[in-house]
């Protein structure tokens, strides 16, 4: 009986190892929560500050990766997290951020961070959607080669 049960934990254990060793390598994400909370919990706000200016910055990898930086894009305090649905369809790269967390009466920049990999050279739209793939925010064009590297500020 000990055996059995060993054998089921150890079975477990690798189970468990590798489902989360399934990843998908040609898409990752990241955010870095609140980027101007002081240390007493306080937000500030400085709509005339460069530094909370929302842009997207991006950067060709190797063999047809592409880095992109959402730089101080707004959203609730609360946020716990960003989930990123990253697609290429075509010509066309599609983000979709879905901020998940409470609510509080306040918004922060953040940033948002995401690799797409598959790409080949040539023209592509790139739209950032919130929420679903209905709620379009903002959108630009590159023209993408391992060379590539810039920055798209968001119009106000």
């Amino acid at each position: 009986m000990k055996k059995k049960s060993i054998l089921l934990s150890v079975l477990l254990l690798m189970l468990a190892i590798g489902i989360s060793s399934c990843g998908n390598d040609d898409f990752w994400s990241q955010f870095s929560g609140c980027k101007n909370v002081n240390s007493t919990g306080e937000t500030r706000g400085d709509s005339t500050n460069p530094w909370e200016t929302e842009s997207v910055e991006y950067k060709a990898g190797k063999s047809g990766v592409l880095y992109l930086k959402h730089v101080n894009v707004k959203y609730n305090c609360a946020t716990e997290k960003v989930v990123v649905a990253a697609s290429v369809d075509d010509r066309h790269i599609k983000i979709i951020e879905n901020p998940i967390g409470d609510t509080a009466n306040c918004v922060c920049p953040m940033d948002v961070e995401c690799k797409i990999t598959g790409l080949s050279n040539g023209e592509y739209t790139i739209s950032f959607y919130r929420y679903n793939d209905t709620d379009l925010y903002l959108e630009f064009k590159i023209d993408y080669s391992d060379l590539l590297k810039g920055s798209y500020i968001k119009d106000e």
